[in-house]
């Protein structure tokens, strides 16, 4: 019977959270193609904890950072998958799943985020949007808001069938389960507002966030002070509960911070800084050389402004309307390359609902506005922009905007609704929400199409497809020779191996041979009998199994076996000395 009760009064939250899960849990194995660089790290070295408690650098239940490639991995996305890999073994599904049930944890909390967000902040909200006449009813659903429930099942339904997000979903990244922990941490928040014992724990998700993923370090600081103001009076009138919360929340970051002050913590952020750019200050030298050196050159071509200019361009970069709507990322892992981040479709009511919120509700607006603007400032100063990893945290404020300003405009053109009203005045009082529903099931149309029967075979190669298949062709052959040669061409083949292998971490930490280079990044040069080397073939030796690039075969050698790519490019040849 409560069940019963249960799925009458929300059908639609079930439905929508049913379909979430079914668009990302459906063929996750096989598209994307292939797991990337990080998956097999993150799957490795979480396979190496379940095993002995240590990573791959033989580091007992580090709790800081994981080494990795030496770019110092936040701990918590490996720790997730561990489980997943003691049930369904060393597999692209078990280090993707963690991914894909935080994907769909986001569609819910996005839902529970919106009520909290209007119903206190704006409880007029229904006299705020435009109606002439009451909402209908839906499967015998009596909602005490109908407007504040449409925004909030509209939001979570744009999230749940985001291009954006169902990419990042899909996939084993970091940033996918951080914006889940993030939406988790600013819900608490909203909801200690009227159950205060809750801001004992309040704090804690955003600590947990920086713990997930690089970008998540800057950005959930900066949210939670946002939330922290917006609810400033509560902590005020319970302060010993947010003491009790903000205490706990920094004895939980306590681990954390040597490493966020440490040499390698400060690596990572110089790889992909802007301000490590030479060539800016050399721009700065040679024009102010030009103008004499004056006073004035100093100022305008100062190395500072040049760099202060350049961080614009980039913060920008992320808000352009070809990145948005049309093409997305540059990197196809987070993009078809031919649909934006959000559908073009989204874009008018999204300035609509801007733009309406603003006129209603100027507190909530300018906080969803902040949230953007505080999750975009610290990838800006990433060399690689626009990049939808890095901002994944300001995907649901899109879809709220853009919901909002749907439902706003559809209250403000409908007319009332009378018993001998023509069919042609109901349909077109329906006509924006009719046109508008026609245009997005074509627009999700397209992308799920493009996505499932299109994107593995043309962007095989970017997501490192034919490790895998080389690595099982290999083990067919390997136990005839006294060694095998992989190639690094395509990079990281060590992990590959030792993922798809299954090889035994003791095995693996006993073997291997490795470095670390200037730059602090991991090289392994091989472990058993494996050999990796980014220095092509070199000596050709008979007894040897060598798995490389069709390019770099030396020739005369007898070639066991080609892996093809998706689109039918080869990928690599397993070839010996005859």
């Amino acid at each position: 019977m409560k069940f019963r009760k249960l799925l009458r009064d929300h059908f639609f939250l079930i439905a929508i959270v049913v379909i979430a899960a079914y668009i990302r849990f459906i063929g996750v194995s096989s598209v994307p193609p292939s797991l990337s660089w990080d998956e097999v790290s993150i799957g490795y070295n979480a396979y190496s904890i379940l095993k002995t408690g240590k990573d791959e650098h033989g580091r007992f239940l580090p709790i800081d950072t994981f080494v990795g490639y030496g770019d110092y991995k936040p701990p918590l996305a490996v720790y997730l998958t561990v489980p997943f890999i003691a049930v369904f073994g060393l597999t692209e599904l078990a280090v993707r799943l963690p991914s894909v049930i935080a994907g769909t944890l986001a569609v819910l909390l996005t839902y529970l985020l919106v009520l909290e967000l209007f119903r206190q902040e704006a409880p007029s909200i229904k006299h705020q949007i435009p109606s002439k006449h009451q909402a209908p009813k839906f499967w015998n659903l009596e909602f005490e808001n109908w407007n504040l429930q449409a925004i909030a099942l509209l939001s979570a339904f744009l999230l749940a069938v985001s291009p954006w997000h169902i990419q990042l979903s899909r996939a084993g990244w970091e940033a996918n389960i951080a914006l889940t922990i993030l939406l988790f941490g600013i819900w608490l928040v909203l909801l200690s507002r009227e159950r205060p014992r809750v801001l004992m724990v309040c704090w804690m998700p955003f600590v947990l966030a920086m713990y997930t993923f690089n970008s998540a370090r800057y950005v959930a600081p900066f949210l939670a002070l946002l939330f922290f103001f917006w609810i400033r009076d509560k902590i005020w009138a319970y302060k010993r509960y947010a003491l009790v919360g903000i205490f706990l929340g920094l004895i939980l970051l306590a681990p954390l911070m040597p490493h966020l002050v440490s040499p390698e913590a400060r690596l990572r952020f110089t790889e992909v800084n802007i301000f490590s750019d030479l060539s800016i200050i050399e721009k700065s030298n040679d024009r102010m050389a030009v103008d004499g050196n004056t006073f004035f050159a100093r100022i305008f071509h100062n190395r500072r402004v040049g760099f202060g200019i350049e961080y614009l361009k980039h913060l920008f970069d992320h808000l352009q309307p070809w990145f948005l709507f049309i093409r997305g990322d540059g990197n196809p892992k987070f993009s078809l390359q031919d649909v934006g981040q959000l559908y073009l479709i989204e874009a008018p009511f999204l300035v609509y609902g801007i733009y309406r919120l603003f006129a209603v509700d100027t507190k909530l607006a300018w906080t969803l506005i902040l949230w953007i603007v505080l999750a975009i400032l610290p990838a800006g100063v990433a060399r690689e922009t626009p990049h939808a990893l890095r901002i994944e945290n300001t995907l649901p404020v899109w879809h709220i905007f853009t919901a909002y300003g749907l439902i706003a405009l559809v209250k403000s053109q409908k007319s009332p609704p009378e018993a001998d009203q023509p069919l042609a005045e109901k349909v077109k009082s329906n006509l924006v929400f009719i046109v508008y529903c026609l245009l997005f099931i074509a627009s999700f149309s397209y992308f799920w199409h493009n996505y499932f029967n299109h994107y593995a075979q043309e962007y095989s190669a970017e997501w490192q497809y034919g490790y895998k298949q080389a690595i099982a062709q290999m083990q067919q052959f390997e136990d005839s020779y006294d060694g095998v040669v992989l190639s690094e061409a395509y990079g990281r083949s060590y992990m590959y191996t030792l993922f798809f292998t299954r090889t035994d971490p003791s095995a693996y930490l006993a073997s291997k041979k490795s470095t670390f280079d200037a730059a602090g990044f991991y090289h392994v040069f091989g472990f058993g009998k494996y050999r990796f080397t980014d220095k092509g073939i070199g000596s050709f030796d008979r007894g040897i199994l060598y798995v490389a690039l069709s390019s770099e075969a030396p020739g005369g050698e007898r070639i066991l076996s080609t892996i093809k790519r998706l689109n039918g490019e080869t990928a690599f040849v397993l070839f010996d000395k005859p």
